[in-house]
């Protein structure tokens, strides 16, 4: 197993992309801290590791608070013995708006959940790290941070943030043996795309014909990347933004039919 005997703390894994990665790390030996600001889909997240034979906890947290960081990450180094690997998987939407019809409350919002909690998250787990001189981060961007989309002043620019800090905390840590990396979505299956796309702010049909492989992801598919980048088959990978998009960031060709 490509995960045994390590800790891996994934935050946001009580549905989507987070769930589905902790159930594949579990199954690849982790123990795992199913982090999740809504604590029942945290338990119940826990209990399907559970009935896999793994081994985990639920923890109730806000990522943007630093106060619950500290608590979350003190919690799973008490009871599972440190942290070997962190994901950096919460985060919450834009409004999808026109810049100008969007409000300053909702940017503060989303710049603080998803760049400040990817931030405090990794600045807490980091110093176990240092202190051991090994560990694995993977923060979860968005093809939105790494192009141009409309209607995304908030999302987009908080996820290029995190790109950026990928890097920062890649160049900073390496020499404390810690792999920094990060993955970059495209459209994938998960509850927050269909809300999306139930309420009209997504156009499905539009979205899978620019996508040149024709579909969007499973969760699982991001989380299969997002295995491979926390392992050590990535030993000498740092500092690096995969996208895992089905082709969207590659597809120039606006004309094509």
């Amino acid at each position: 197993m490509k995960l045994s005997g390590k800790v891996a703390l994934i935050t946001g894994s009580g549905s989507g992309i987070g769930k589905a990665a902790a159930l594949l790390f579990a199954k690849e030996g982790a123990s795992i801290a199913v982090s999740d600001i809504n604590l029942s889909s945290a338990e119940q997240a826990t209990e399907a590791i559970k009935q896999l034979g793994g081994r985990a906890i639920a923890i109730r947290a806000d990522v943007s608070d630093a106060g619950d960081v500290d608590m979350m990450v003190d919690k799973v180094i008490k009871e599972l013995g440190g942290i070997h690997i962190l994901v950096n998987n919460a985060g919450i939407p834009g409004e999808n708006l026109p810049t100008i019809e969007s409000s300053v409350e909702h940017w503060d919002k989303v710049v603080r959940v998803n760049l400040r909690g990817t931030y405090l998250c990794s600045r807490r787990s980091g110093q176990w790290m240092v202190s051991n001189k090994a560990g694995k981060v993977l923060n979860i961007a968005s093809i939105v941070g790494l192009a141009g989309f409309v209607a995304r002043a908030s999302y987009g620019p908080a996820k290029a943030g995190i790109v950026n800090l990928t890097q920062t905390l890649a160049v900073e840590w390496a020499k404390y043996n810690i792999n920094v990396n990060c993955i970059a979505p495209g459209f994938v299956m998960t509850p927050l795309d269909g809300d999306l796309i139930r309420s009209g702010r997504l156009n499905l049909e539009l979205i899978e014909k620019r996508i040149p492989l024709g579909h969007r992801a499973q969760p699982d598919d991001i989380a299969k990347a997002a295995l491979f980048l926390v392992s050590d088959d990535a030993r000498y990978i740092t500092g690096v933004t995969l996208p895992v998009d089905g082709g969207w960031l590659a597809y120039g060709d606006v004309c094509a039919k």
